[in-house]
């Protein structure tokens, strides 16, 4: 059996936009911390978690509560419903994704989600978009702040829900640097959306194979299955 793992944020969901501005937002609402830095490839782990945790420290020297943290979530997906609720705008899903994820299944594939979203703001995020997500092993920062570590718990819970010792073959989905600096890390082959906030670049970091969303399962399985580790290019 193989697996495929993706990543959320343009991989599987197009709303970048709307989940910054409420990230932003719900922490400086929730917590009063002004002048969020929003340059998230800066950042030493480009996780919900760990994000909070720099800027929290950024501004008062102590990592937030666990509660800070419930807090700010919460407020999120707040802010994103009232968004949705005032002017139809709302997490979409990359064209096809529904359907491709059913198509996998259909076709034998396991499915694993990795995400760097706490599970909370991701699952009204999935609902949001159609993502048929209930059931599917996955890993969220609620877990761990590597990217890495994501990835092997959702590795991990794929291969108890499956009953498999191994896989025959690993092939990660996503869309940013830090997908291909974590893909590159753990060996795995990374297929690359180039449809979300920070795919173009995708090519010039190594990547063998990308797909503009998931309307031609075709394409897309074809690349899934002659992805390589991403190369590591030269300074």
């Amino acid at each position: 059996m193989k697996l495929v793992m993706f990543d959320m944020d343009g991989t599987l969901t197009d709303g970048f936009a709307i989940a910054e501005n409420c990230y932003v937002l719900a922490i400086e609402q929730a917590l009063n911390l002004p002048g969020v830095k929003t340059e998230w490839a800066t950042y030493t782990h480009t996780t919900a978690s760990f994000c909070l945790e720099e800027i929290v420290r950024r501004a008062r020297g102590t990592p937030p509560t666990a509660a800070e943290s419930r807090a700010v979530q919460a407020r999120m997906v707040s802010l994103m419903a009232d968004i949705t609720k005032r002017t139809g705008r709302c997490t979409r899903e990359i064209p096809g994704a529904a359907a491709c994820l059913r198509e996998l299944q259909r076709r034998g594939y396991a499915i694993a989600i990795a995400s760097g979203d706490w599970e909370a703001t991701a699952h009204h995020k999935f609902k949001s978009a159609g993502i048929p997500f209930n059931g599917l092993p996955a890993a969220f920062c609620d877990l761990a702040h590597p990217r890495t570590d994501i990835m092997r718990a959702a590795l991990a819970r794929a291969a108890a829900h499956h009953g498999r010792e191994r896989f025959d073959r690993i092939t990660y989905v996503g869309d940013a640097a830090w997908d291909v600096r974590a893909c590159r890390e753990l060996g795995w082959p990374l297929v690359g959306v180039v449809a979300g906030e920070f795919s173009a670049q995708l090519p010039a970091l190594g990547v063998t194979h990308t797909v503009p969303h998931y309307l031609d399962f075709d394409a897309f399985l074809a690349a899934l299955e002659s992805a390589k580790i991403p190369r590591t290019v030269p300074a």
